[in-house]
């Protein structure tokens, strides 16, 4: 049986000086990720979004900047078997850009604890930092909302 593909948001939260809030995984010291997770059954690509946000970040105080109409994707590698990888093949993601509004600000002590640290990123160099199975996606994500050249 071919395993499907797990339907994805990731939050691209930029600053005004072009960096990228990115979270440090609570379970992997040093890995660091944008906030994304899953979709869950009846919920939209947009309430899943917000939903991750306060759970991932601990707020849910952004605007959407843009939203990527076409999904993008990566698989898992084959030796993963942790997580969301029993499941699926690989993820695919809707891509979102977002800036904090006035009133946003993250706390992670009333987050879900996924992340156990939060800090702006250059771009690339989050794509560099990324497990290598996930650069395509992350390059792919960050040059269609126009974050990378």
């Amino acid at each position: 049986m071919v395993k499907p593909y797990r339907d994805c948001v990731v939050a691209v939260i930029r600053n005004k000086k072009g960096q990228v809030l990115a979270g440090e995984r609570a379970d992997a010291k040093g890995a660091w990720q944008l906030p994304q997770g899953g979709v869950d059954a009846g919920e939209s690509a947009d309430e899943a979004l917000f939903r991750e946000l306060r759970e991932e970040i601990g707020t849910d105080r952004l605007q959407v900047l843009r939203k990527l109409p076409e999904l993008i994707r990566y698989e898992f590698p084959a030796d993963l078997d942790t997580g969301p990888a029993r499941k699926y093949c690989g993820q695919q993601q809707t891509w979102y850009l977002l800036e904090l509004l006035p009133d946003g600000v993250p706390n992670l002590e009333i987050s879900d604890g996924e992340f156990q640290d939060i800090q702006w990123m250059q771009p690339d160099a989050l794509v560099r930092g990324i497990v290598p199975w996930k650069q395509e996606a992350y390059r792919s994500g960050l040059k269609a909302l126009g974050i990378l050249s």
